[in-house]
């Protein structure tokens, strides 16, 4: 009886231990969400901030001093808002900037991005961005209007105008790091996204849902984003950083942090 006991525990504690040991080398790949606002105008979102020139001597230090703090991640894969089919284009430029014979635009995706990824030693930046159609769009005012329902589409240009003006404030007053900081607070993350999901969501509800549908074509677009994202992060990838729009952050935020594959870092704990 004492051997078949001391047996069972054994096998118990062995039990015990393969367990421990599986979950405790389980790899998680650390991912940092940046939410940037575009340096470049114009551009194709439809609330469009009053940028200022990126190419200053003070900007272009403050930039230096940002993706330096950045590189301290030894993040092993920098992603960008650049359409995946664009990937070959891109790796021309990157390469070409690695030599010296490319300058950088005024876009954040190569002022941040190219930069970043030269500091890090990448060979390859990747490209995960995919445009879906807002299909759904040129009908939300329509319904809007035979509904009786344009009060909503009004104070859903007010409240993104007056968004606006606070990050154009931002951005006026602040260092680029800051104003990442600022952008990436939970509370305006859930701003931008409240524009779709507190006013776009009812128009036409209860008959066509044509809001609803016009907030999935929003979904949609970020979901094969996501899903360009996942499929290129290798299992060696200990820390990726993907610099996106902010307005893309909120649900590619959620999403990641629902995929037990990826730990989500925060942005302000690494800018401090």
């Amino acid at each position: 009886m004492t051997l078949i006991k001391t047996f069972s525990t054994f096998l118990i504690t062995l039990s015990l231990v393969t367990t421990t040991f599986g979950q405790e080398t389980k790899h998680k790949t650390k991912i940092l969400l940046i939410g940037t606002i575009h340096f470049e105008t114009p551009h194709l979102d439809a609330v469009e901030l009053k940028t200022d020139d990126f190419l200053a001597p003070k900007r272009q230090l403050e930039l230096e001093e940002l993706t330096g703090i950045l590189k301290r991640t030894n993040a092993t894969k920098v992603m960008l808002e650049r359409p995946f089919n664009q990937q070959k284009q891109i790796d021309s430029l990157y390469n070409a900037y690695l030599q010296n014979r490319y300058k950088l635009t005024v876009s954040e995706r190569e002022q941040i991005g190219f930069r970043l990824a030269k500091k890090l030693n990448l060979k390859h930046i990747n490209c995960v961005d995919i445009f879906y159609g807002m299909k759904h769009d040129s009908l939300v005012s329509v319904t809007a209007k035979e509904k009786n329902q344009l009060y909503l589409l009004n104070e859903l240009g007010a409240t993104a105008n007056n968004l606006k003006l606070e990050f154009d404030n931002v951005v006026k007053q602040n260092s680029i790091t800051e104003v990442l900081k600022y952008i990436n607070k939970n509370e305006l993350l859930q701003k931008n996204l409240s524009l779709y999901l507190k006013y776009y969501a009812k128009i036409g509800a209860g008959e066509n849902y044509i809001g609803a549908e016009s907030v999935s074509d929003w979904y949609l677009r970020n979901l094969a984003i996501y899903a360009n994202l996942i499929t290129q992060i290798d299992a060696k990838d200990k820390y990726v950083i993907l610099l996106f729009g902010q307005g893309h952050i909120p649900i590619l935020k959620h999403l990641l942090q629902n995929n037990d594959d990826f730990e989500v870092v925060e942005l302000n704990s690494v800018l401090k």
